[in-house]
């Protein structure tokens, strides 16, 4: 079944690609990413200092990554469209032979990215692109002061351009914030995004993976 399956999806690849999950999001530093390869390139000024005690351990994923914490992070989601397969059945119920049946699967994935401290109150954060997986157009801030922890989601364009410096303050417990961003051919945008309770962690607005 497994041959039929891979044989069909190699097939298949050539006018949709297959599907590939990702069951635990991919831990970065911003040291990690280089800035030419970033979709964007994004400065937190904090204006009280945010949380910052960053540890680090081997995950036990079979890739050997590493997984962090302790430190202001961006999540950046990625979503994936592409041919899946069921298992179908042919012939009697006493000698019924199994094949593969098409149809159409998203996948999802995210990235977190752990912040570089410039100073106590000052972070760069850099936006990954993801081979052969298409961006939301959206990532989330988040951190902790004292113990609280606070989030803020943002939506960017790399086709539309606008001022993308603006001051922002946290949706829970109003921690004022300064954010910079910085686009590679300098064509973007940045804005702060229409958050509500039903969409934890992303964008109100944001539109369904097509």
């Amino acid at each position: 079944m497994k041959l039929h399956v891979v044989a069909a999806c190699a097939s298949a690849a050539v006018l949709a690609g297959c599907v590939h999950g990702e069951m635990f999001p991919r831990d970065y530093l911003v040291q990690d990413i280089a800035q030419q390869q970033a979709l964007l390139e994004l400065e937190v000024v904090f204006a009280q200092a945010p949380d910052y005690k960053l540890s680090s351990r081997s995950s036990a994923r079979a890739d050997g990554s590493v997984q962090y914490a302790g430190g202001p992070h961006i999540v950046v989601p990625f979503y994936q469209k592409g041919l899946g397969f069921d298992q179908g059945f042919a012939g009697t119920y006493m000698f019924a032979v199994p094949y593969p049946v098409a149809k159409v699967e998203t996948a999802t994935a995210s990235s977190r990215v752990f912040g570089q401290q410039l100073d106590q109150q000052r972070y760069r954060f850099r936006v990954p692109g993801k081979a052969q997986w298409n961006s939301n157009e959206t990532f989330m801030l988040s951190f902790e002061r004292k113990g609280l922890r606070d989030d803020l989601s943002f939506r960017f364009s790399l086709e539309k351009s606008c001022p993308s410096t603006f001051n922002a303050i946290t949706p829970k417990y109003g921690f004022p914030l300064a954010i910079k961003a910085s686009f590679n051919g300098n064509k973007g945008c940045l804005k702060v995004c229409d958050r509500r309770e039903q969409y934890p962690g992303f964008c109100a607005f944001q539109p369904p993976a097509a």
